[in-house]
């Protein structure tokens, strides 16, 4: 039993290391993080589900009363309910001036349709700026409708009751009075079709883009961490080094590889996952198309070359990060071991940016996100399909700059003796401190 247990303290003494409680440490920090983020996004959606702005086209007492009728708190939560003129049928304009997501219409004639027993439409106008899940959730209409369909059942309910005349037709009118016409605004551009309609048609460029970016760095990063690593522990990195030959050229060599394989493995997943998923999406309207032009949501060849290029700089910035990372690996363990860091700074940017908007969120959150330079390329799809420049522009600046102090970093170490000494020196370093702590 003693020799047992000394096997098993030696096990975990080698397992046990200080990199892997660290490594610990910043995945509890980094999840936490996360559900800090998720948690937050839901509560900004639910939130905005009991904000409810709302124009009365009908002006009639009944209208009326259902505007009260949404003022009024319910079991759930109280709503926000603010009332508006319409001055326009430029729902774009109309959307800006006042500032808000959403707004819903109560058109002229409501109350005729439902005193005489039809079903009452009413408008329902949202902006889209995201393809991201929690943003296109649309809990915004679904409210609108269910409240302002309790307030007509209520009211028509206890009027027909009191008049003695609640015909089968009525009843019928009670289990679905409102309908619902939606109208999307993307770029100040607007067309019929729901927020919902619309993410359900681009769902799999929405799901794939961040896939393959991720992947791409993560297949490309562990590539070049093995590469460098396997190199330095079997001492072929220092005579390739001692070779005529560039380290320059070495270096390049190694990169573009790396990159190519990487491609090669995203363009394998992207193909097989879309077969995958492709009837995930169901039967869309056959003007859908069309829709999605008028709305300039297209992926055409300027949208893919903006993608592309900080999609460039995203593996590019990987690799150098992945050749700087093996140059510290002493075994194949700890060359494992190095992946860690960068697999978790690009799972964060990625998962944040399938369920949220990350220019949505609140200051300290966003900036935290877009220090890290892979997120922008997470959120190019978002900045080129949604006119958001700005932001675009600055992450392919930001990606460029960092690119730059990466190369600079790897280039100092690959064309000195660094990269032999300088796994030695943290170890020797180490020892020392050790034996001073020791006496």
């Amino acid at each position: 039993m003693n020799k047992f247990l000394s096997l098993l303290k030696k096990e975990l003494r080698e397992m046990l290391t200080a990199q892997t409680i660290g490594m610990l440490i910043f995945m509890l920090i980094m999840m936490y993080s996360m559900g800090g983020l998720m948690t937050r996004s839901s509560e900004e959606a639910q939130e905005q589900s009991g904000r409810i702005t709302i124009c009365d086209l009908d002006k009639t007492e009944f209208s009326e009363s259902v505007v009260e009728f949404l003022k009024q708190p319910t079991a759930d939560m109280t709503n926000d309910v603010t009332v508006f003129e319409l001055e326009s049928d430029d729902y774009a304009a109309e959307l800006n001036k006042l500032g808000v997501k959403s707004f819903v219409v109560l058109n002229k004639g409501f109350t005729d349709k439902i005193m005489s027993g039809e079903q009452a439409e009413i408008i329902y106008v949202s902006r889209m700026t995201s393809l991201a899940t929690m943003s296109n959730m649309n809990v915004g209409s679904e409210t609108a409708v269910q409240l302002i369909s309790a307030a007509v059942k209520t009211a028509l309910y206890t009027q027909k009751v009191n008049e003695g005349a609640l015909t089968e037709k009525d009843a019928l009118l009670l289990e679905a009075p409102v309908g619902v016409t939606e109208h999307t605004i993307v770029n100040d551009k607007s067309e019929g079709v729901s927020q919902l309609l619309l993410y359900s048609s681009l769902y799999s460029r929405s799901l794939f883009m961040p896939l393959v970016v991720y992947i791409m760095v993560l297949l490309g990063s562990q590539t070049m961490i093995n590469a460098v690593s396997a190199e330095k522990i079997d001492k072929t990195l220092e005579t390739l080094l001692s070779a005529p030959v560039s380290r320059l050229h070495i270096i390049c060599a190694k990169m573009l590889a790396a990159a190519v394989i990487a491609l090669l493995n995203a363009a394998v997943y992207m193909f097989g996952m879309n077969n995958l998923t492709i009837d995930l999406t169901g039967d869309l309207p056959d003007d859908m198309g069309e829709k999605l032009r008028n709305l300039g949501l297209v992926f055409d060849l300027k949208t893919y070359m903006l993608i592309g290029a900080q999609m460039l700089l995203t593996m590019l910035i990987a690799l150098s990060l992945a050749m700087i990372l093996g140059a510290f690996a002493k075994d194949i363990k700890s060359s494992q071991t190095l992946l860690l860091p960068l697999m978790f700074v690009t799972i964060i940017p990625f998962m944040a940016s399938m369920f949220t908007d990350i220019s949505g969120l609140p200051g300290t959150f966003k900036y935290l996100l877009y220090a890290i330079p892979f997120t922008h390329t997470f959120n190019a799809t978002d900045c080129v399909l949604f006119g958001k420049t700005n932001e675009y522009v600055f992450g392919l600046i930001y990606q460029i700059v960092f690119l730059i102090v990466c190369l600079a970093i790897t280039v100092k170490i690959f064309t000195s003796d660094t990269i032999f000494t300088m796994t030695e020196h943290g170890a020797g370093l180490f020892k020392k401190k050790k034996a001073q702590t020791e006496d």
